[in-house]
């Protein structure tokens, strides 16, 4: 229990935020985490392309952060496809076929159903100079 003092630009970025104090045998730590302080979130109403970058950012985005990549949505097709492009440790790596369709394009689908029909890569994987290894 204590008081904090926001300014109101920056309250709605706390939204859902958790604030833990964690100790262990090393170190005491008070840890903040703010889903909304990256990407602000978007209402349920919100148009199909608002709503994907939102869970690209809040959601798929911190999790290939864990090694060292990141995914922007590129292009929303007439059909239904998101189109995405990989960039950092995606580019190049072997599993990112994996990471599309058993990572993202199941999240997505599983969030969007009846409004995405799919998920498609428009990265360039081949090794080369603009691969991350």
């Amino acid at each position: 229990g204590f008081g904090a003092v926001v300014d109101e630009e920056c309250a709605p970025d706390l939204d859902e935020a958790e604030i833990d104090y964690v100790t262990d045998q090393m170190v005491s730590q008070l840890t903040l985490k703010a889903p909304n302080a990256k990407a602000r979130k978007v209402s349920d109403d919100a148009p199909l392309i608002e709503r994907i970058n939102y869970m690209i950012e809040s959601e798929i985005n911190p999790q290939l952060a864990n090694h060292g990549g990141q995914v922007v949505l590129t292009e929303l097709t007439d059909d239904g496809y998101a189109v995405l492009q990989f960039g950092g440790g995606c580019n190049g790596c072997s599993m990112v076929d994996v990471t599309l369709k058993d990572g993202i394009e199941k999240q997505m689908l599983e969030q969007f159903a009846g409004e995405l029909n799919g998920v498609r890569d428009a990265t360039e994987h081949q090794a080369g100079e603009h691969s991350y290894y």
